[in-house]
């Protein structure tokens, strides 16, 4: 196969105004189909074109097996606050000699990790992370080893047994080891920790990534989620220590703020401390951080720095470098998110380094909810002068052209590039001035702490709050803002949108997945819902229900858990392709299987007949007149986002099952020769997310063309797509032309008219040239009629239409553009019976297929289970 030339544009830049030199950097591009055969081509030069030592993985291939998304590690040198750019070709042979690469001995008792300039001893039985660290030719840290405890909150301290250790990535420049096991005695409600271990050739520095979970189911009685639940975690703190070797420390320096003069304990027996008690904002005492008893505990804004016996000194926001040794050799540390994941601390003496995560002396207790975690970031050097790791603070920002990524063709749906000609403005750069103003939106709660940091603040929730305090809302991610900004960052190349993404994503994998698998099989492994509507979030932090709600709300519709309709997976999947960290890839999948079975509904006999019991019930209600259609999946977003994350689960490598179970949903759901109007679509309260679902079909049938596969599965979800496309041609209107029959007609409505302008642009890609060009125009008639009422609105800059318009506004430059047919040579006819009609004998059939079904797979303790859960 002959390629052609390759170059692809890599631009790095500085944010401190200090000169980095080798600092190592992890980045995702993609490819065109076709344009690399193999990352054993890729060759990457610096600035003047000297080579670049590359360690490159592909993380997904197209059809052909060629690259489609590369995983880069390399390290970069740039000027204090300048910019270069590093390029990637492609070579017959890797160009550039680098470092020795990374050498990984195994053994029973301990792994050794040779980086070249350090030597590091690995516990594989108790997770210290170290027994030994060699460095600069000397031990960095005391034979005793490190060590980690959880202290519970009664005083008793938990160590962490490893009971699996994996190579996650060999090297040559970056080494990821992966260790996973539990605190305690085993069982399945011991606390699980993973910690990810990065090492980088030729340097003594290491990275560590450490996450601490709570795999207990919560009770929830009566379907809500408050903090003082029984299967909370609860405990005092968690720490890390480094015994530092003897004659090692005359010294210890603390810079607890970037550009601050560094505080110096000159007698290390004194000892030094820095911690973080709260985020030192104007709104550090905000509801949003009350605990299980209502209340808020911090006492202290911002920071405390104390040096030995003298008096503390303090501050508001704290991303301390910590060192510890003696002349221009010694043991740094650096938590980039010190301040903004608070409550944190770093302890220093002559003895050891002691990194708290969650520190002892917080005011109050630590709660992990059932089936919550957290995860922290730490960077730590063995042979590093005073200011070595100050980078760490704040790292280069590596960004590929955005030009790479729009003719890669990977993501169909970027917005247009600041300042392109012809495309005009993004929809969403109208009411958002920059990522700037959503990171301000934070200050408005205090959305900050290890809970809280990441989220976007759910604003529009307040705009019937009445009261001095604010409104607690929190988004968790509705219509996925967390792909919308990575979008916005592929399209502009702006590396805060890039922050912003990588933080939510962050967050949603640790707080709103629910990490547990001894609950409701519909709520495994799910993905909570926002924040109910218009009520603070109480103490359900977020988790949607909290029984503060009982106050103001019927108890009958208060209440519930993780549910397909709010399960959104795309932003996790651009993270895995930009970090390569599996976690994001699993919980992809996860999310996938967990969707499916809240569909569906459980899979035991008892469910079965449960939901046989509704479907009769449905039957009766009947009364004569045409009887309404009988899908076996609601034409909903519930089902759209199933599709959706399923076909994001065949992208991360999940398997054809997930392609598979995409065509059933569809199958399931529509067909090209339905009564629409039986439908009922017009009621917007009830029916607005059918469109959610038409988008996914369309993302479907793209993963079918990329593929190549016109089957039948194509031709039904075609010919369903332009049927329905036809059918809003003919019937569908501006939501807010009708307020009478909405019940909060607020800017919202205008933002999901959006997305009906993605329908008739897939529609318009999809359709023979007779109907291309109505759908076109019609495309264009809602954009401009949700632009124009979008602008009357103020709230207009609110998350939710913000986030609307982050997932659908893209589609206006598009219109502008000709949209070109992606018709294949010959389409087979669909095939299949159209969505059945309810009566009789497809209620029986539905109940004998389920029940059927249920009892290929049940068990007695499944059915017990599912049983128990719903007495209990």
């Amino acid at each position: 196969m002959r390629y052609e030339r390759m170059e692809k544009r890599i631009l790095i830049t500085e944010p401190m105004g200090e000169a980095r030199i080798g600092e190592p950097l992890r980045v995702g591009v993609p490819f065109a189909c076709g344009e690399l055969e193999t990352v054993e081509h890729l060759v990457l030069s610096d600035a003047v074109g000297a080579p670049v030592p590359v360690q490159a993985a592909a993380l997904k291939q197209w059809k052909d097996g060629s690259v489609k998304w590369a995983l880069l590690d390399f390290t970069a040198t740039v000027p204090g606050g300048g910019s270069v750019d590093y390029t990637l070709s492609r070579g017959e042979t890797r160009a550039a000699d680098g470092p020795a690469p990374i050498t990984i001995i195994t053994g029973d008792d301990e792994w050794r990790i040779d980086t070249g300039a350090a030597l590091f001893h690995l516990d594989t039985r108790q997770m210290r992370p170290f027994t030994r660290v060699m460095a600069a030719g000397r031990d960095g840290i005391a034979p005793s080893g490190g060590s980690c405890f959880l202290k519970l909150e009664d005083n008793r301290t938990l160590a962490p047994f490893i009971e699996r250790v994996h190579t996650e990535s060999p090297g040559p420049l970056r080494a990821i080891i992966r260790l996973e096991g539990r605190f305690g005695p085993a069982g399945e409600s011991s606390p699980r920790f993973t910690s990810r271990i990065h090492f980088f050739s030729g340097t003594s520095r290491v990275l560590i990534e450490f996450t601490l979970l709570n795999p207990r189911p919560a009770v929830h009685p009566g379907g809500l989620w408050d903090l003082g639940d029984t299967g909370s975690l609860v405990f005092s703190g968690l720490s890390c220590h480094i015994p530092l070797a003897d004659g090692s420390v005359d010294e210890i320096i603390c810079s607890p703020e970037s550009g601050m003069e560094p505080a110096r304990c000159l007698n290390p027996d004194d000892g030094l401390s820095v911690y973080q008690e709260s985020s030192g904002g104007a709104n550090w005492q905000s509801p949003i951080h009350r605990d299980r008893t209502g209340l808020v505990p911090m006492a202290l804004r911002g920071y405390e720095l104390n040096l030995g016996n003298g008096a503390p000194s303090s501050g508001e926001r704290a991303t301390p470098l910590v060192w510890c040794g003696t002349g221009e050799r010694g043991v740094s540390v650096v938590v980039p998110l010190f301040w903004q994941e608070f409550p944190t601390a770093i302890e220093a003496d002559r003895s050891g380094l002691s990194i708290e995560l969650f520190p002892a002396r917080f005011p109050g207790r630590h709660e992990l909810q059932g089936g919550e975690q957290k995860t922290f970031t730490m960077h730590l050097d063995f042979a590093a002068s005073p200011a070595g790791l100050n980078w760490a603070r704040a790292p280069l920002n590596a960004v590929v052209d955005p030009e790479v990524h729009r003719r890669a063709g990977v993501l169909m749906d970027l917005p247009p590039a600041e300042g392109a000609d012809g495309d005009g403005p993004d929809l969403v750069d109208r009411f958002v001035p920059g990522p700037e103003a959503l990171i301000r939106k934070r200050e408005e709660i205090d959305e900050y702490g290890w809970r809280n940091y990441g989220e976007l603040y759910a604003d529009h929730e307040a705009v019937y709050h009445r009261g001095d305090a604010p409104l607690i809302s929190h988004y968790n991610n509705q219509y996925d803002p967390c792909a919308g900004m990575y979008r916005k960052f592929f399209a502009t190349g702006n590396p805060l949108w890039g922050r912003l993404a990588a933080e939510l994503a962050r967050h949603v994998l640790d707080i709103d997945l629910y990490h547990c698998d001894h609950d409701r099989e519909e709520y495994n492994r799910g993905l909570f819902w926002h924040t109910d509507h218009y009520l603070d979030a109480g103490l359900g932090t977020h988790r949607s229900f909290s029984r503060e709600h009982l106050k103001v709300k019927d108890p009958r519709f208060c209440g519930g858990g993780p549910g397909a309709e709010h399960c959104y997976t795309s932003g996790l999947m651009i993270h895995y392709f930009q970090t390569g960290d599996p976690a994001f890839r699993d919980a992809v999948v996860s999310l996938a299987e967990w969707a499916i079975r809240s569909l569906a509904g459980p899979f035991t006999v008892l469910a079965a007949m449960k939901r046989g019991t509704r479907h009769i019930a449905q039957l009766r209600r009947v009364n004569g007149g045409i009887r309404p259609l009988f899908p076996r999946y609601p034409l909903t977003r519930g089902t759209g986002n199933t599709i959706n994350a399923c076909l994001d689960a065949y992208e991360v490598g999940g398997g054809d099952r997930f392609l598979e179970r995409a065509e059933e949903l569809i199958r399931g759901t529509l067909h090209p020769d339905d009564d629409i109007d039986a439908r009922n679509l017009l009621n917007a309260e009830i029916a607005w997310s059918y469109t959610v679902l038409l988008v996914a079909v369309a993302k479907y049938l793209d993963k079918k063309r990329e593929l190549g596969r016109f089957d039948a599965g194509y031709a039904h979800a075609r010919a369903s797509l332009l049927a329905y496309a036809e059918w809003m041609l003919r019937h569908e209107y501006p939501y807010l032309e009708k307020p009478e029959i909405l019940e909060y007609p607020n800017e919202t409505w205008a933002a999901q008219d959006l997305r009906k302008s993605v329908v008739f642009y897939h529609a318009a890609r999809h359709a023979p040239p007779e109907l291309r060009q109505a759908f076109v125009e019609r495309g264009k008639y809602f954009f401009t009629a949700a632009s124009q009422e979008l602008s009357r609105h103020v709230s207009s800059r609110f998350t939710r239409p913000v986030a609307l318009m982050l997932q659908n506004g893209w589609v206006g430059s598009r219109l502008g553009h000709q949209i070109p047919s992606v018709l294949p040579e010959t389409i087979p006819e669909p095939s299949g019976p159209p969505t059945p009609r309810l009566g009789i004998g497809s209620v029986a059939a539905r109940i004998a297929g389920d029940l059927f079904s249920a009892a290929r797979v049940t068990s007695l303790r499944r059915e017990m289970s599912w049983l128990k859960a719903r007495l209990g």
